[in-house]
């Protein structure tokens, strides 16, 4: 079956940018396993491939997440001295961020770049602040959406809001004074609890 854009259904691009992705590393792979050279090739030459308009189409099917975490997975385990140990430590070892949690980050900053006018567009055709009276998260929660279609579960506004990062930030994050300073607190966040694979 064919989809178009408008369809918001993402596996078809999915499939594309990882083979593509694949592909590179793999050549990578063949002029060195290096960990130090990684960093840089990888970082610059592959996951791009896989970040480009990630905010766009963010996969929100598991099998598409797992396709495209699985470039950098493969990579890493073929490194030297990096082969037998568990994913979550070759990307602590080497000082990276798994590539959903990277997605989820970029999420984040787009989310607080819409709500803070710092975007082109205009925060009441994407949001709403929930009116609840509940004290946990922060004081710009926004209302969930019901998901009706999978059209409708693919849509930036609505994958943002029913994921349970933004609410449960603190005021401390959403009330910075400029995106570079929501970015940099959201980096030095633990986020396990939002980015495990």
């Amino acid at each position: 079956m064919l989809h178009t854009a408008i369809d918001l259904i993402f596996s078809p691009h999915v499939d594309n940018i990882v083979a593509k992705a694949s592909l590179r590393a793999k050549l990578m792979l063949s002029v060195t396993r290096s960990c130090i050279t990684y960093q840089g090739f990888f970082c610059v030459f592959v996951r791009p491939i896989l970040e480009f308009s990630s905010v766009i189409c963010n996969p929100l099917l598991k099998q598409d997440t797992v396709k495209v975490e699985s470039v950098q997975r493969r990579f890493t385990k073929r490194l030297k001295g990096l082969h037998n140990l568990p994913y979550t430590t070759r990307l602590s070892n080497l000082g990276l961020d798994s590539l959903h949690c990277r997605r989820t980050k970029a999420d984040l900053s787009m989310c607080y770049k819409i709500i803070s006018n710092h975007a082109c567009t205009q925060f009441a055709s994407s949001f709403t602040f929930s009116l609840s009276s509940k004290t946990r998260g922060n004081s710009r929660k926004l209302d969930k959406f019901q998901i009706l279609t999978v059209r409708d579960g693919h849509s930036f506004a609505k994958c943002i809001i029913n994921r349970p990062t933004w609410n449960s930030l603190p005021d401390s994050i959403v009330l910075s004074s400029s995106v570079a300073t929501f970015r940099h607190k959201v980096n030095k966040l633990h986020f396990s609890d939002y980015c495990d694979n």
